[in-house]
């Protein structure tokens, strides 16, 4: 009933906001696919990651170059970046099955600066620095835009998303998973591959990043190198801190939450990103589930 309602207020809300309302919605929906696949790494199997970015650029550079220079449709050019960004990300894997904590965000780091600078030097492909400009996307011969038809494809992929890591986490890959994050001994004594089920959260999360950065790529129109560094890694992980890690919806709070509410304080110079910095100061110290744990604790308290 509950998701029936939501369902039916997506379908609604687009026609409703306005346009600048409906790119707000269009990027919680793709931060919401990110913050997912990010969380399956970090919530579910505790592999931690500061170079999504990486994959997210792959994603969007992959997706924009079929589409725009092959003339490949949305889907097939979504589905081609995704695939590329798996095999990336299980070669990114390689270090955690040797690194741990600390240590394994700073070879995921490293992995995103190769990817970047990359991006920089490929000037033939990447355009360079001057970045790349995309034309809208088609799906069946029917061009999308960037407005309410493109929010729609974005709504639905990120319903999907959810609903697919919803059943792994039911699943035996999700137990799997969650043997890996409390005890990597126990996990090998009770039969599971460490190393494959590292590979696959390692894989299976890229591929939801460089969904969501080729839906972003025709959200914005343009893409640059600049606009996937450090920065951009650590918005991903606060998503899923502030929204609730390791739980199914925190990450969809904390891409609305992230989006919605530095615009709050647009009109104030550096004052969005002072905000979302304070936010996440204080959702760590006195709200550690997130908010998805918000409801709970005041059920809790009442």
């Amino acid at each position: 009933m509950i998701a029936a309602a939501i369902i039916a207020a997506l379908l609604v809300l687009p026609w409703v906001i306005g346009g600048y309302g409906v790119y707000l919605l269009s990027l919680t929906g793709v931060f919401s696919l990110v913050a997912t696949g990010l969380n399956l790494l970090t919530g579910l199997s505790g592999q931690i990651s500061l170079g999504h970015a990486a994959f997210f650029a792959i994603g969007a550079y992959a997706t924009g170059l079929l589409a725009q220079r092959a003339g490949v449709t949305l889907p097939l050019a979504l589905l081609a970046a995704g695939l590329l960004s798996a095999a990336v990300g299980a070669l990114a894997a390689l270090p955690a099955l040797r690194l741990r904590n600390l240590y394994l965000a700073i070879a995921t780091l490293g992995l995103g600066t190769v990817v970047q600078k990359t991006l920089f030097e490929w000037r033939s492909v990447t355009g360079g620095g001057g970045g790349m400009t995309l034309a809208p996307p088609h799906v069946g011969g029917l061009a999308l835009g960037n407005g309410i038809g493109l929010c729609y494809v974005i709504l639905t992929l990120a319903g999907i998303g959810l609903w697919a890591a919803g059943n792994i986490v039911r699943g035996r890959s999700g137990r799997a998973m969650r043997m890996l994050r409390e005890s990597e001994i126990a996990a090998s004594t009770l039969g599971i591959s460490v190393a494959r089920a590292k590979v696959a959260a390692f894989a299976l999360s890229a591929f939801y990043a460089a969904i969501a950065g080729g839906l972003y790529a025709f959200v914005v129109g343009y893409v640059s190198p600049e606009g996937f560094g450090l920065e951009l890694s650590i918005s991903f992980v606060s998503m899923i801190v502030i929204g609730g890690l390791g739980s199914l919806g925190g990450p969809v709070l904390g891409a609305a939450f992230y989006v919605l509410l530095p615009e709050l304080f647009r009109g104030l110079k550096d004052a969005p990103g002072l905000v979302f910095g304070v936010a996440l100061v204080l959702v760590m110290v006195f709200l550690p589930g997130g908010l998805w744990a918000l409801p709970a604790r005041l059920r809790g308290r009442a």
